[in-house]
């Protein structure tokens, strides 16, 4: 079990809540119509911005599981362990209730759709893998495609190279963003677009986690730093191509609150409040949970509310009913199923080992 710092589980509920609300009143504006009053709202346009926080979590808290990890094969079944169950349970909820549901962006899904999910694997990737055209189930999976990616790349380096190689070795991936670019001038783009694929444009921000990680513990070096300083910038360039430059601060602000947060009692208390820290409780479920559920529901009160008045408050009953759902999964019905997986997987790797006869 990992050890739990209250402030970050606080500042998982502040990035699911950043998240939420993009979906709610920004991402939508072809499917709810009140988003239109409220889409350009900075809170709401920025939203998205929250799952670089959670990468800076994850970036920062990965050496504990390193190192309390006995090889790369046990390492990775601590990961699997931690997502697989809610991934599992989230899964089965949505397909029995698709029905209900109907009006979800991504619409009914097909059976076939639950397996980049359950697989921590792109749609895009398994494109590629078995020719296959895959859709994911919901389009907010993407980031634990890129969270597994990065578990297979560190673990792998901790446990063959060794731990003071792990942060550097992530500006390679990034290395091979930057020269994306070049493989379509020489006429390779399915090269860079089959690159683009694994997320490696988001491994700035598990780096900068890692570095903080890594300071608070002694074992920084000057030319982290410098490292860290590459992978940021090739990273902003990624977010200015797509939306300009006025994406920069709040970037930096997210980049702030994330360092800030290890320095400042007064920032760490008010991300350690009841509230924040319940909320990132719940977060990994919740986010896998509220996208299409939570638009679904809106479009069906819009049928009946013609107010968008009314209706830009309504995201908040929905989000509130989705909340309780989330904590009774994560609560009773996560650890019941992951002990139980634990315990079937331990149990046929003990029976397996015992002499024949």
């Amino acid at each position: 079990m990992e050890t739990r710092i209250k402030h970050l589980d606080g500042m998982r509920g502040l990035a699911i809540l950043l998240v939420i609300g993009f979906h709610a009143w920004a991402r939508w504006p072809e499917y709810l119509g009140y988003v239109s009053f409220t889409k350009d709202f900075p809170l709401f346009a920025w939203g998205y911005l929250g799952v670089p926080l959670f990468f800076m979590i994850s970036g920062f808290v990965i050496f504990m599981t390193l190192d309390k990890s006995k090889s790369f094969i046990n390492f990775m079944f601590k990961r699997w362990l931690r997502l697989f169950p809610a991934m599992l349970i989230v899964t089965l909820l949505i397909f029995a209730t698709a029905s209900l549901f109907s009006e979800r962006p991504l619409g009914v899904p097909h059976p076939a759709n639950a397996i980049p999910g359950l697989t921590f694997i792109s749609p895009e990737i398994l494109q590629y893998l078995t020719g296959v055209a895959f859709k994911p189930l919901e389009g907010s999976f993407w980031s634990l495609y890129v969270e597994a990616a990065f578990y297979i790349f560190i673990g792998a380096v901790y446990f063959t190279l060794g731990r003071k190689y792990c942060l550097p070795s992530l500006l390679v991936p990034m290395f091979l963003v930057a020269g994306a670019s070049a493989f379509k001038m020489i006429g390779h783009p399915a090269i860079a677009d089959f690159i683009s694929k694994f997320g490696f444009i988001h491994y700035s921000w598990f780096m900068i986690g890692c570095l903080v990680y890594e300071r608070l513990h002694q074992r920084d070096a000057k030319f982290h730093y410098a490292l860290v300083l590459v992978a940021v910038l090739i990273n902003f360039s990624y977010y200015i191509k797509n939306n300009g430059y006025i994406v920069i601060l709040p970037l930096l602000l997210m980049l702030a609150l994330f360092i800030v947060s290890f320095y400042s009692r007064l920032v760490e208390r008010l991300l350690s409040g009841k509230f924040l820290t319940l909320t990132g409780f719940i977060s990994y479920t919740i986010y896998l949970l509220h996208e299409n559920m939570l638009i679904a529901t809106l479009r069906k009160l819009e049928r009946h509310i013609s107010s968008d008045y009314v209706m830009v408050f309504m995201p908040i009953a929905v989000v509130a009913a989705l909340y309780l759902v989330a904590w009774l999964i994560t609560k009773y019905i996560e650890p019941a199923v992951r002990d139980t997986l634990r315990n079937l997987i331990l149990f046929r790797g003990k029976k397996k080992a015992l002499p024949n006869g």
